[in-house]
């Protein structure tokens, strides 16, 4: 027997009691069970007329690939209500683009992220909300220029909603109903209540997802309009979310929330864990997968906007897939699919074994799990074509037809690929997600162990066009891009679902940092730092830092070298000054996944630094580790350009950079020497990386050079080739 329960902040844990065919399970080590059931469950499991093993195999392969996504977003949202926020709560951090953030999966370091789990089954222990009203600040402002995409996803990471620069552009704030399949309101396109007119965005599942990004330029000084610090304060303090009884209550106005940062037990963190990685077992799989399905059925045809016009259809609701005249809620149509798992005991009832099952259909049974993982996992590493310039992207991704078809590309197949990829997608009008894990026709990794170099040659207007600055839509007064483009390095692993990772290495590079802050005073004794504290990111521990001048190194300390502060920081001034004191290590020591790759936010500080009675004075700073660079990088005129006016980025561990390199146009990977001086030598972490190249607002397919298609033909743009650098 399984039993899931709520618990007061919203999570819906499952434990699993169930019965392997012969072979009873206990509960995870650490996990306790749950002291009540909603009906999570059903015992014992039905008799099956399933018992050939092929079949249940086959079967199997399928139902794994179809339940990735419900599975996902149900373990995702376990995993963010015990170490990001509680359920319908925004979650950020200011601090976004250093690589041990626990901002989102496969983070973005060219933004800043607003993150929601979101349950509106309206039961208060499941956060007691059919509607959400969601406030967000203007997506036209000249004085900041602010760019922003809120990808509105429901249980099965189909969008229903896309709000922000591209489709909803205001200069004022614009307020939009939230309503879930329960709500009185999920017909309306807008609605007044109370004298406020809300612009309505409906969903037809009670579990949903939320993600917001924001464009932020995290390798700009703390003065520029579009750093970090900036955004998050004019920006990003500007969304709010709150249930319809909270903002009618304070006077039909949003509350908005003094901080996006929440804070956990320990053993809040170590429950946590448990949701971070994808089951292996099978049933444990299916199990997670059913408590999703007990939330909410599938969605009917007439749910939210069902059966309107296209042409009617609201600029902030995304179409479904295939759509051709009318709307349907894009996970609509489901249910024939998932009758057809009723033989493995997968229903809108959760999941359970059938009890005619002895060991060779449980077998079976995992064995289609593995099936299925084969398969995602052959879409995912497929090599790119050469008329893709070698790298792999989808523009159907964002929502996901209902279908195994072999002839639709754009059904469950890609659906579980984007999961495994990083958790979701937006719409490819809003973000195109290019990347590759080779180079050219050669079927090896590509490895941080190596040095790579891409070319990003000046614009030309043809189309086709091959290997320029990616082509985005323009700001036709300043002539730059409304979204951005950006190249990011990751290391790959899809076994977390938090993966992939940035990497630790990118503090290796210092070019766009400045330490330019006093040290206040070293206390050799304790070990410790005190310095003038910094308005541009929120240190904490793990956070890399770096010091400047001569005197550095009569206090123990080497010039130029990236540290890790050991441990959250404590808080003080000197007169006026607001300072903060750490202990800092040159080494942070991250846990290790199943595969071998550390894991982002994770790990603890190596040695403290034994500091010496030094004198005289040195300065520090927070290192804006490079992750990535792009189309911000251009606009502020510091990533270096060539003479014929094209961008190189270089992509190479330190000990590996070509002399010519200039280091404003280098990302660091992490090699097997970078990661033998933290884990040992001959460690054999996986040194795996891959390349990412997002796009975010692409020029429209009509009229070229555009990465989007035209009609029915291929992109007339092919991003440049990665060359390796011997």
């Amino acid at each position: 027997m399984k039993k899931c329960a709520p618990n007061a902040s919203g999570l819906i844990a499952c434990v699993t009691l169930a019965f392997h065919g012969l072979v009873a399970l206990a509960a995870p080590p650490g996990v306790e069970p749950e002291p009540q059931s909603n009906g999570c469950y059903h015992q014992p499991g039905a008799i099956s007329p399933l018992t050939d093993s092929n079949a249940i195999r086959n079967l199997a392969a399928q139902a794994y690939i179809w339940a990735l996504a419900p599975e996902f977003v149900y373990r995702f949202l376990n995993y963010n209500t015990l170490a990001t926020a509680p359920v319908n709560k925004l979650a950020g951090f200011t601090d976004v683009a250093a690589w041990n953030n626990p901002a989102t999966n496969a983070g973005d370091a060219s933004v800043l992220y607003l993150n929601s789990m979101i349950n509106l089954s309206g039961k208060q222990t499941e956060g007691g909300a059919t509607e959400l009203v969601l406030t967000v600040p203007p997506s036209q402002d000249p004085t900041q220029n602010p760019y922003y995409v809120v990808n509105f996803l429901d249980q099965y990471i189909n969008t229903v909603g896309s709000i922000g620069t591209r489709t909803t552009l205001s200069t004022e704030t614009q307020t939009y109903l939230i309503a879930g399949p329960q709500s009185v309101y999920q017909h309306d396109t807008n609605v007044v209540i109370r004298g406020k007119e809300f612009r309505v965005l409906p969903t037809g599942t009670n579990l949903n997802w939320m993600l917001i990004r924001i464009r932020a330029d995290t390798l700009a000084p703390s003065s520029s309009p579009n750093s970090t610090a900036n955004v998050y304060k004019n920006v990003v303090q500007k969304f709010a979310l709150n249930t319809l009884d909270e903002y009618l209550k304070n006077g039909n106005q949003p509350i908005y929330q003094s901080s996006f940062e929440f804070t956990f037990t320990k053993e809040q963190l170590r429950r946590a864990e448990r949701w971070q990685t994808q089951p292996t077992d099978a049933v444990d799989f299916f199990l997670q997968a059913g408590c999703s399905l007990v939330i909410r059925p599938m969605p009917t045809r007439d749910v939210g906007f069902g059966g309107m016009p296209l042409a009617h259809l609201p600029s902030w609701v995304a179409q479904q897939a295939d759509a051709t005249t009318t709307y349907e809620n894009p996970s609509y149509g489901q249910q024939p699919t998932l009758d057809s798992f009723r033989p493995l005991g997968l229903t809108e009832n959760g999941y359970a074994v059938p009890r005619n099952w002895g060991r060779e259909q449980m077998l079976a049974l995992q064995l289609g799990l593995e099936d299925g993982k084969l398969t995602l996992d052959r879409k995912l590493n497929a090599h790119p074509e050469l008329k893709m310039g070698f790298w792999k992207y989808d523009t159907n991704a964002g929502t996901y037809a209902n279908t195994f078809s072999t002839t639709n590309s754009n059904g469950y197949t890609l659906r579980g690929a984007i999961v495994l990829a990083g958790g979701s997608a937006n719409l490819a009008v809003d973000a195109v997600y290019a990347q590759t894990n080779n180079i050219g026709l050669s079927p090896i990794q590509l490895s941080g162990n190596n040095a790579y170099k891409i070319t990003f040659a000046a614009p030309t207007g043809h189309s086709p066009s091959l290997g320029t600055i990616p082509p985005l839509v323009l700001d036709q007064a300043t002539g730059n891009p409304l979204g951005f483009w950006s190249l990011t390095v990751y290391q790959p692993d899809n076994s977390e679902s938090a993966a992939p990772f940035l990497m630790q290495s990118a503090s290796l590079n210092t070019a766009y940092s400045s330490a330019n802050l006093d040290v206040i005073s070293v206390d050799p004794t304790a070990n410790t730092i005190t310095v003038v504290n910094t308005d541009d990111a929120v240190m904490q521990a793990s956070s890399p830092v770096f010091f400047s001048g001569s005197a550095a190194a009569s206090y123990g300390l080497t010039a130029g070298q990236p540290y890790y502060i050991v441990a959250d920081p404590t808080p003080g001034t000197s007169g006026t000054t607001p300072t903060i004191t750490f202990q800092v290590s040159p080494i942070w020591k991250q846990k290790l996944s199943s595969n071998n790759v550390p894991i982002q936010s994770s790990g603890a500080a190596g040695p403290v630094v034994d500091l010496l009675p030094g004198s005289g004075s040195f300065q520090w700073r927070p290192i804006q580790a490079v992750s990535q660079l792009g189309s911000q990088q251009i606009t502020s005129g510091l990533l270096k350009p060539n003479s014929d006016g094209s961008y190189t980025i270089w992509v190479a561990p330190k000990e590996k950079l070509p002399a010519e390199a200039d280091p404003h146009n280098w990302i660091p990977t992490p090699s097997s020497a970078y990661y033998n001086a933290i884990y040992g030598s001959n460690s054999n972490v996986n040194t795996g990386i891959r390349l990412m190249i997002r796009m975010y607002y692409p020029a429209p397919g009509c009229p070229g050079p555009s990465i989007m298609p035209c009609g029915t033909g291929d992109a007339t743009y092919v991003l440049p080739f990665v060359e390796p650098v011997l």
